[in-house]
């Protein structure tokens, strides 16, 4: 394999030559020009892997060249090195303005040169790779897209016919009350026993990744079961039907969501934050104590619920948890990608290092810091974007909440979003300084 494909440019002969012999003698494939219009209409004929310009020349000096190719987004990227007798630091700063990547002065050493251009021509490889894998993910990314969107309208419409089915000659399907990324939520009926629940469909996946998907969703019923406390949702009952849908039964709740309010009222005052993250403290420790860590922790998951006697907070959605003692691979399904709400993950799950329990008390500190200010601990324009958030992590510090927050409850929210989980505080702590 050649070492690489260069166009020299000199208008005398002599030094032409030189340079020809040296890079050819190095493995390189070499054309030859003596003026720059002669070099401009090489390049455009075929593109080299490197240019390397003499700088006075008749008719078309190097720079004029230079700045040729930088408009032509198609040669732009093609590395130009200066190699002139003009060795002003003027002149080595107007190459490198006119496009120019390194500047080398005559009388030149052989070594210099073919280290120079081999380092270039080196890194426009690695560039020219890079940008053929973008375009490659790219492609990838937009038929995922495309095979998510034709899911997604299967779905949709499936979901629209499901009112009025019944699931294994038990679970009679009435309405539809929600959706989510993996399912959607249906107002049904127990018709032996002729009591109201909620019945989760899974979502249908792709071919390649449904037996995975379904797993996972059996792993659902297993977590959600695991957890009994006041303050989680009960799971009655989990499945696979007689005609291959997955099912997930749980309690019928009547309210709303914690992230419904907070979009309504943007914040809350210290007594009703408090009298809601410390329920959801209660039952992540009942979880965890069971060996399950939920990982998704948001105000979307925290369900309002109202029994005719008062307000009970519901931690929904086990679904993504990670079960301690089991053997099967975290993300399951996901093929390497994260599981849960960026602007709610901890930091040692946004990097993919190991995590544990403590990840959830990140995510309520992250909640109780969002529903006391209104704002996130970041300031990030889109808190889905995870390149972003991983930054900020790496290289900011949380913003402090206002003033008007107690100093007590403040410390405690702020140790909670601690980059360090050692430094962060237990769940029993956090409720007993935010609970009413």
């Amino acid at each position: 394999m050649s070492s690489g494909r260069i166009v020299v440019a000199d208008d005398n002969g002599i030094n032409r030559a030189l340079l020809t012999a040296m890079l050819e003698g190095a493995g390189y494939e070499v054309r030859a020009a003596c003026d720059g219009r002669e070099a401009l209409a090489m390049i455009e004929g075929d593109a080299p892997e490197l240019v390397l310009l003499d700088v006075q020349m008749p008719e078309m000096d190097g720079y004029a060249v230079c700045r040729a190719l930088q408009s032509r987004p198609r040669l732009a990227t093609i590395p130009v090195v200066f190699i002139s007798a003009l060795d002003d630091t003027n002149e080595k700063v107007k190459g490198f303005e006119a496009g120019g990547v390194d500047y080398v002065t005559k009388p030149f050493e052989p070594a210099e040169v073919l280290a120079r251009v081999g380092s270039q021509v080196k890194l426009f490889r690695m560039q020219r790779e890079l940008k053929q894998r973008n375009a490659e993910l790219q492609r990838k990314n937009e038929q995922l897209v495309l095979a998510q969107e034709r899911t997604q309208r299967i779905f949709l419409a499936l979901s629209e016919a499901l009112p009025g089915q019944v699931l294994d000659e038990t679970y009679r399907l009435d309405e539809k009350i929600g959706e989510g990324g993996f399912g959607a939520v249906y107002r049904a009926l127990h018709l032996r026993v002729r009591k109201p629940v909620a019945v989760k469909v899974l979502r249908p996946a792709n071919l390649t990744d449904g037996e995975e998907q379904l797993a996972r969703f059996r792993r659902e019923g297993i977590a959600a079961c695991r957890v009994a406390h006041p303050n989680a949702i009960e799971v009655l009952d989990f499945g696979v039907s007689s005609n291959g849908m997955a099912y997930l039964v749980m309690e019928l709740l009547s309210g709303r969501t914690l992230g419904s309010l907070l979009r309504e009222r943007r914040t809350l005052d210290l007594t009703r934050c408090g009298a809601i993250v410390a329920p959801v403290c209660a039952a992540l420790e009942a979880a965890h104590a069971a060996g399950i860590v939920h990982r998704d922790v948001k105000p979307d998951n925290v369900f309002l619920h109202t029994n005719g006697t008062g307000e009970v907070v519901k931690v929904l959605d086990f679904g993504i948890a990670k079960l301690l003692d089991d053997s099967q691979p975290m993300d399951i399904t996901q093929h390497g990608s994260l599981i849960g709400t960026p602007a709610y993950m901890a930091p040692e799950r946004l990097l993919g290092t190991t995590y544990d329990e403590r990840s959830d008390i990140y995510s309520v500190g992250v909640l109780a810091y969002t529903a006391l200010s209104g704002e996130m601990p970041f300031a990030v324009d889109s808190p889905s974007n995870v390149g972003e958030i991983m930054k900020l992590h790496l290289t900011s510090k949380p913003r402090q909440l206002q003033a008007d927050v107690p100093a007590a409850v403040a410390a405690v929210i702020m140790r909670a979003i601690d980059y360090d989980p050692v430094r962060r505080p237990a769940l029993r702590e956090i409720a007993s300084i935010l609970r009413p």
